[in-house]
């Protein structure tokens, strides 16, 4: 008789969701009970998974459907951060688990926190610290001893050299460069295509070859519309 998977929900019904469920499938760990979403009509398919109910129910929606864990499935770096405080207001010991597509490569030593979505491709080499709640997106690479900060994103093709820093909800989106011992700071976002030789303040919106300070961005400040 196989083990018994951990009946999980997904909280957030957008893109991500798709790709999420992509990961999950591949993975073959879970079985998906159903996804919490704010916007979607309750009973709507998205994906060939019925939505549930809204997070305010969400003490009520565990019980019924017997729910032992969950992922958040939302792209905005600060959006997961409110929905994570959500969930935890109602029940501090929800459990949250991970979805790590089966090609993804960890090296050894890594840290690996709670939360993590990473996409195929992804590599992460040894003795990276990759923390809570964060987003890997297609072949992005990790190199040994850098540190992603929870709640922070690496969008696709984006490279990283060893020992960088990315703060607290900050984006590194698609296909950036990233040199050895740099720090990106909390709440910033690297645009496309940059080539960044410096480090990064908070909460500034940054891009360019080579990089430049655009300008200041607000704490909460989306970076997917």
């Amino acid at each position: 008789m196989g083990e018994i998977k951990k009946r999980i929900l997904l909280f957030g019904g957008g893109n991500q969701v798709h790709y999420t469920l992509d990961i999950i499938q591949n993975e073959n760990k879970y079985d998906v009970v159903g996804i919490i979403d704010s916007v979607h009509e309750i009973g709507a398919d998205r994906y060939g998974y019925k939505v549930l109910g809204r997070q305010e129910n969400l003490i009520d929606i565990v019980e019924k459907y017997k729910i032992d864990a969950g992922i958040i499935t939302i792209g905005d770096n600060w959006s997961r951060f409110k929905v994570h405080q959500s969930i935890t207001e109602q029940m501090p010991s929800f459990e949250f688990v991970n979805a790590i597509h089966p090609s993804v490569v960890v090296g050894k030593n890594v840290q690996l926190g709670f939360g993590v979505v990473m996409m195929a491709g992804v590599i992460v080499n040894p003795l990276s610290k990759i923390g809570n709640f964060t987003f890997f997106a297609t072949g992005c690479q990790i190199e040994h001893d850098c540190i992603i900060e929870d709640y922070a994103s690496v969008s696709a093709g984006s490279v990283m050299g060893g020992y960088v820093n990315i703060g607290r909800f900050s984006a590194v989106t698609l296909g950036v460069t990233i040199l050895d011992r740099l720090k990106i700071g909390e709440n910033s976002v690297i645009g496309s295509g940059s080539l960044v030789l410096k480090d990064i303040p908070d909460n500034v919106l940054a891009y360019g070859n080579p990089i430049n300070k655009i300008r200041a961005r607000a704490i909460g400040e989306k970076f997917l519309k």
